[in-house]
């Protein structure tokens, strides 16, 4: 509310202000450098760690350590890993064909049905279209006795 304002307002404003400040300092002085119990490694041996974990020593697949790493990292990091060890390790690489199978030649004449024995009905020339053989239609009666369906609403008058 607008109005007079009140000496105890701007002491606690004060206070807030004191407290947010005085916990960040303390939180910033007890943060450590680096995550506790980690290593200093090089960013050489992280590949060559990745490396080990993402191929086998001949450079195809590991299938194991991938599935490890995947769950690990999430698929960001991994695939941010995985960038990285083929970038250093270019002859890992999945090599990629030099030609592509030579395209399909579409035919001169496209290939006709037979024509239909004398005195067949119209419609399809030759028969049957190919595919599965045709299925006999469902008969009316199910191969089972159904039992009588109950009504849906009680009958007029009520029970």
């Amino acid at each position: 509310m607008p109005g007079k304002a009140n000496p105890l307002d701007d002491i606690a404003n004060d206070l807030a202000l004191w407290i947010d400040q005085t916990s960040t300092e303390i939180a910033l002085a007890f943060a450590p450098t680096r995550s506790p119990f980690s290593a200093d490694v090089s960013e050489e041996q992280k590949l060559e760690y990745y490396r080990q974990r993402l191929f086998n020593p001949d450079g195809s697949p590991n299938a194991a350590g991938r599935d490890q790493e995947m769950q690990r990292l999430g698929s960001d990091g991994f695939a941010q890993v995985y960038r990285a060890v083929v970038k250093r390790y270019p002859d890992l690489r999945i090599p990629t064909p030099e030609e592509m199978a030579p395209p399909l030649e579409v035919p001169e004449q496209w290939p006709q049905m037979p024509p239909a024995p004398p005195g067949a009905p119209p419609g399809l020339p030759g028969g049957l279209p190919p595919g599965p053989a045709a299925v006999p239609p469902p008969s009316a009666r199910p191969p089972f006795a159904v039992p009588p369906r109950p009504p849906m609403m009680p009958p007029p008058g009520g029970p």
